[in-house]
């Protein structure tokens, strides 16, 4: 109540100053407002019980102790009727708690970390949902139905600023020893791609463009050109970006002849080429930059000219400026044989690509597909960790060979032959033939296919030999022992006779013999 309060107020302002008293409570006119003093404090039951707790909380522990045993002493009356006890009894005094109980730094922390992961997911989530940029090659694949040529990854300086990485980008070429392995095979891929989609084209001039300026274009050409020169395959790179050339910086030549001055014909076009810049690999710079480049390349001069060198090279790539940008790419449809786009990974949009597609729709240029250009190293998605590991074993093979004298024929190693005879050409004597393959049995007598048996006064042999009475045949490593026999495959023996399944003898001969 205001009286118990006020008794209260009037306590505090004996015992404490002023000072203290401002930092706990609002003071009007010097004296403490009762409703400050009574948001300070809190009534409640303990379990359910008879037992009532009195919390005070302000900035001081003291004063905060010292208002919980002043209620308790003075308010007796009040208790009494809230309770509804006959008396009050105070079975504990207040004590100041000097750990301060708000606010709660632990508590206040997790709620702060919970609530900024959840504001990121979602800047995450809305920032995924209205972005338009290309970020799959799939998706490219699926929604304009033109294939995917490759992909390069950024092979700008890591950790660097963006101006610093896209300027590393702009002159770095595959025959840079800091290179990494993966971007020079993702070109010699792209490389290949093309050379399939040329199989069946009578014409090889390509062109490269782009949706937008600073997607890569020139840099994904003078690659693609550096890795067909590296199969032996002549190529022309000609820069026709006339408005803003970059091929004569990529490989350090000079600008003062080039294609605008070759298609004004003030110099020769053989003049205009700088040979050999690679081995296979000749540069046309664009030249100095002209006031009617689009009209240039729309122009007979232009055509004939690419007549004219299309003989010497196995492949002409042409450098084009961005196709959402100016016309050039387009008045070029009927001079190339098909055109690539880069798209640069992230940046360019589905509206801007779908814009560079309608064009070379409308100008009837021949696109062949994409090249999705820059991906981030850290991207999200099936993307971006390219790691290839090749691992050549060499297995060590040992090749046995088994004649058949390694076979166990349970014979001496050295015995005195009488005849030796030849492996290959066979002989017969009286009385007695050898089998080689094809064999015959005879009443009580046993042949084994792969193991042989031997028979009194009979000898047969593996391949092609004969026997005679007590002498021996050599097959291939063989060795016999008079009135013994060995076979290594398919022989028999009979008594006193054998018949020959290959080189049969005359059977009057035989007898008369």
């Amino acid at each position: 109540s205001n009286y118990v309060m006020g008794e209260v107020a009037e306590k505090l302002e004996v015992e404490y100053s002023q000072d203290e008293l401002a930092s706990a409570f609002s003071m009007n006119q010097d004296k403490i407002s009762l409703d400050s003093l009574r948001s300070k404090v809190t009534m409640t039951s303990v379990e359910s019980t008879e037992v009532m707790r009195i919390t005070a909380t302000t900035a001081n522990p003291e004063i905060s102790a010292a208002i919980c045993n002043s209620i308790a002493e003075l308010a007796s009356e009040c208790l009494i009727r809230i309770v509804g006890a006959g008396s009050v009894e105070i079975i504990d005094k207040a004590n100041p708690i000097f750990i301060p109980v708000s606010p709660n730094k632990p508590k206040i922390t997790l709620i702060g970390a919970l609530a900024g992961l959840m504001l990121a997911a979602m800047i995450i989530f809305l920032i995924d949902f209205f972005d338009n940029s290309v970020r799959s090659s799939e998706v490219l694949t699926e929604k304009y139905q033109k294939a995917v040529f490759g992909e390069i990854i950024n092979f700008g300086t890591e950790g660097s600023s963006k101006k610093t990485s896209e300027n590393a980008q702009t002159h770095m070429t595959i025959m840079n020893s800091k290179m990494d392995f993966n971007i020079i095979e993702n070109y010699k891929s792209i490389r290949s791609n093309i050379t399939f989609a040329f199989s069946t084209m009578e014409r090889k001039i390509l062109a490269i463009s782009s949706a937008n300026p600073g997607e890569g274009k020139s840099t994904t050409i003078a690659n693609i050109a550096l890795a067909f020169a590296q199969t032996e395959n002549k190529i022309l790179l000609i820069d026709a970006d006339m408005r803003k050339p970059v091929q004569h910086k990529t490989f350090s030549l000079s600008n003062k002849k080039g294609l605008s001055t070759a298609i004004g014909h003030m110099n020769p076009v053989e003049e205009s080429i700088h040979k050999d810049v690679y081995p296979h690999l000749d540069v046309m710079p664009s030249g100095p930059i002209p006031p009617n480049p689009s009209e240039m390349l729309a122009s007979q001069q232009f055509a004939d000219m690419l007549t004219e060198l299309e003989p010497q090279y196995d492949y002409i790539l042409i450098d084009t400026p961005p196709i959402n940008v100016v016309s050039d790419t387009m008045v070029m449809s009927k001079a190339v044989s098909g055109l690539l786009l880069v798209v640069q990974y992230a940046q360019t949009t589905f509206e801007e690509l779908q814009d560079a597609i309608k064009h070379a729709n409308l100008s009837e240029l021949n696109l062949l597909g994409f090249v999705v250009n820059n991906i981030s190293r850290k991207g999200s998605g099936h993307y971006y960790s390219y790691k290839y590991k090749y691992k050549y074993k060499y297995k060590n093979y040992e090749y046995q060979y088994t004649s058949h004298s390694e076979e166990k024929l349970d014979m001496p190693s050295v015995l005195p032959l009488k005849e030796e005879k030849s492996a290959e050409q066979t002989e017969t004597v009286p009385e007695e033939t050898a089998s080689a393959e094809q064999t015959e049995t005879v009443p009580e007598e046993t042949a084994s296919a792969e193991q042989t048996e031997t028979v009194p006064e009979e000898t047969a042999s593996a391949e092609q030999t004969e026997t005679v009475p007590e002498e021996t045949a050599s097959v291939e490593q063989t060795e016999t022992v008079p009135e013994e026999t060995a076979s290594a495959e398919q022989t028999e023996t009979v008594p006193e006779e054998t018949a020959s399944a290959e080189q049969p003898e005359d059977a009057d001969k035989t007898e008369g013999e």
